[in-house]
């Protein structure tokens, strides 16, 4: 086993801006859950599970209760709305009998997208008062935090499959 370097400690403007960051996770919360309430798109965390099965494709319950965050009973619960709904179905997974993989319906890919344009259009709101020379550095910290966040994940998933 080759040693590794101790990880070099963050300076206080990194860690301001990590802070700054995490801060407004609560509140793009608040602004989408309140547009999934308002039309009617049931919680965040459904929108979450339809989002995940939406890019993952069909998996298993136990995985997606991990990949939302909560406990199995509680994806159960979950999905068992989503179910009466007919947004997902459960198929039975063929190589465990005792696991149920859990697959997005055509009705749940159009929910999906119908909930995704309300919350779009919740943060279309949120940026209108915002100027022209803003919103060009918005778009352009919002890109870099997409290569910085986003495409480092896709990229280490797409190694996994390969």
């Amino acid at each position: 086993m080759s040693p590794t370097a101790p990880p070099k400690a963050a300076s206080q403007t990194d860690l301001r801006a990590a802070r700054q960051l995490l801060a407004l996770f609560p509140v793009m919360g608040q602004v989408w859950a309140t547009a999934v309430r308002e039309g009617g798109g049931g919680s965040l965390g459904r929108f979450k599970t339809l989002g995940i099965l939406s890019t993952r494709g069909p998996i298993r319950a136990g995985e997606l209760a991990s990949l939302c965050g909560t406990t199995p009973s509680a994806m159960t619960d979950v999905i068992e709305g989503l179910v009466a709904d007919g947004h997902v179905r459960r198929i039975d997974d063929p190589s465990d009998r005792r696991a149920v993989v859990v697959e997005l319906t055509d009705k749940g890919h159009a929910e999906r997208e119908r909930v995704g344009e309300l919350m779009t259009a919740a943060m279309v709101r949120v940026f209108d008062g915002v100027g022209a020379e803003q919103k060009t550095r918005l778009r352009a910290a919002i890109a870099d935090l997409n290569e910085i966040l986003v495409s480092p994940t896709a990229s280490k998933e797409t190694r996994i499959v390969r």
